[in-house]
């Protein structure tokens, strides 16, 4: 049920679903990346093999870094910024609803998107080189995507103002320290902490977990119902503006960004 995604890869542990973000180097979230990610927990709602999910990314990285050629050629279309954002609160939602537990397994950076689909995941483990940021006003853009959802919720306003108005990174221990995540561990103890935290769920009392799931996130559920097409919509504001122009082209050309606040 899985053979048409291109950006995503798939691995069964028996009730075990891993799903991998697979575009090098950084598994940024491109068009089809994008795309792929909010169908697949549609599809992953309507698998009956699998009882639990743990969702990572290949390579050194779980999702960090943006698609800066994309993202600069939408700044000149308005029909490639509706078209980006057009299913983005579907994807938040659908992760949310997913009844099944989720287990973010963070094996490096997570930024962006990427940490905002970590932290919509159940439980979080990462790696302790790992970090994970939400930098979208450092690209000017407005954090619409998620996390002006999720952040508070898990750290508190006061924590999460601070990261999300400045871009600033965690470590995964600090991360784990205020609650951000679950856990921090070394690398090489990451899979058999991730594979025995999945075990214990998918051998405990399937219908009971997924009924505590469905109570814990049904608060989030609501909310991101509420909000999440405004969230989107805000970010969608500042795809057009000069800063987040001027942000992506300094990127591209390794030098500070100089911001005029158009």
């Amino acid at each position: 049920m899985y053979d048409h995604y291109t950006q995503l890869k798939f691995e069964r542990r028996g009730a075990i679903l891993t799903i991998t973000l697979d575009n090098p180097p950084l598994n940024a979230a491109n068009p089809a990346l994008h795309h792929e990610l909010t169908h697949v927990f549609d599809d992953v709602a309507n698998d009956d093999q699998c009882s639990v999910v743990v969702l990572t990314g290949a390579g050194r990285a779980f999702s960090a870094g943006g698609d800066f050629e994309g993202m600069l050629q939408a700044t000149e279309s308005n029909a490639l910024r509706m078209t980006s954002v057009a299913r983005a609160p579907h994807l938040l939602q659908s992760l949310l609803a997913l009844d099944k537990p989720t287990i973010a397994r963070v094996n490096g950076h997570a930024m962006g998107l990427g940490a905002t689909l970590a932290l919509l995941c159940d439980i979080v483990f990462a790696a302790e080189g790992a970090r994970i940021a939400d930098p979208h006003v450092n690209v000017g853009l407005a954090a619409g995507d998620g996390g002006a959802l999720i952040w508070p919720h898990l750290i508190g306003f006061a924590r999460a103002r601070h990261h999300l108005l400045t871009g600033d990174p965690l470590t995964a221990v600090e991360a784990a320290r205020i609650g951000l995540i679950h856990k921090a561990v070394p690398t090489e103890d990451l899979d058999a902490e991730v594979y025995a935290y999945a075990e214990r769920l998918a051998n405990g009392p399937t219908q009971a977990i997924r009924a505590t799931k469905r109570a814990i996130n049904m608060a989030l559920c609501a909310q991101a119902a509420a909000t999440a097409d405004a969230h989107i919509g805000l970010e969608l504001q500042t795809m057009s503006s000069a800063d987040h122009k001027e942000a992506i082209i300094a990127l591209m050309e390794k030098r500070p960004p100089k911001f005029s606040g158009r």
